[in-house]
């Protein structure tokens, strides 16, 4: 009889402990450039679908259909809200598809429409708080593993002038230890004949943080090569900050 009460308190407090547990998603936040909707674009089978482009219109397939997303241009605080309304195949360097309107009203800069995604959760009417880099070291084996690749903001937090041309570095990784850090960079050039000879740096965040990134770049053709190279040794997924 002692032995079954034991038995049942064990299983009460375990089902206690399972339904207390909740689980918080986290909010989507990616930056990089938005891939601006052309008819020829259509035409020339580039994307997948015809758009009115008089609608505000946008699309991204790392999140949901009909997520509400806000949509800013970090260099002059633009922003607008609108719900990722449709399904499009776009070139997947681009972190979204919007329409000539959202480019106007954002006053993006076509040579390198770099935008902010972020996204508002039914219950709040605005996220302030970005989704944060994982602090754990990644792990870099022997053979090319499947990276997720972020370009981030080195630069100040103001609003960058309308007339400075932009610069931007791809970040390769955040590392715990300087010996990790420098595994990405050789197996890089090992891997690569493309980005052999291409700059790649590592920088000192803490005792406990090493950042390695490519770059800096100054146009847009440039990122998308070497993102092309990136993804032939099986890093995916660009995120794109500035530096100034």
């Amino acid at each position: 009889m002692k032995f079954s009460l034991i038995i049942l308190l064990v299983l009460i407090v375990s089902c206690k402990q399972t339904t207390s547990t909740k689980y918080e998603k986290k909010t989507y936040f990616s930056n990089g450039f938005a891939y601006i909707y052309n008819e020829k674009d259509y035409e020339n089978k580039i994307i997948n679908r015809k758009i009115k482009t008089n609608e505000t219109i946008i699309s991204t397939n790392n999140i949901r259909r009909g997520a509400l997303l806000k949509i800013s241009n970090p260099r002059n605080g633009k922003n607008i809200i609108a719900k990722n309304s449709k399904r499009i195949n776009y070139p997947d360097f681009y972190k979204i598809l919007i329409v000539e309107n959202i480019a106007q009203q954002l006053n993006l800069n076509k040579d390198y429409p770099y935008i902010e995604i972020e996204e508002i959760k039914k219950n709040k009417s605005f996220i302030a708080k970005k989704a944060e880099m994982h602090a754990e070291e990644k792990q870099v084996p022997n053979k090319a593993p499947v990276e997720k690749v972020k370009i981030s903001n080195l630069g100040k937090k103001s609003i960058k002038k309308l007339e400075e041309k932009p610069k931007f570095v791809i970040i390769l990784g955040n590392f715990y230890s300087l010996k990790s850090a420098k595994n990405l960079k050789k197996r890089i050039y090992n891997e690569s004949q493309l980005l052999k000879n291409k700059k790649i740096s590592i920088k000192k965040i803490n005792d406990n943080n090493y950042e390695v990134f490519l770059g800096p770049y100054y146009t847009i053709n440039i990122i998308k090569n070497d993102y092309i190279a990136l993804k032939q040794i099986n890093f995916e997924e660009i995120d794109v900050k500035i530096i100034k």
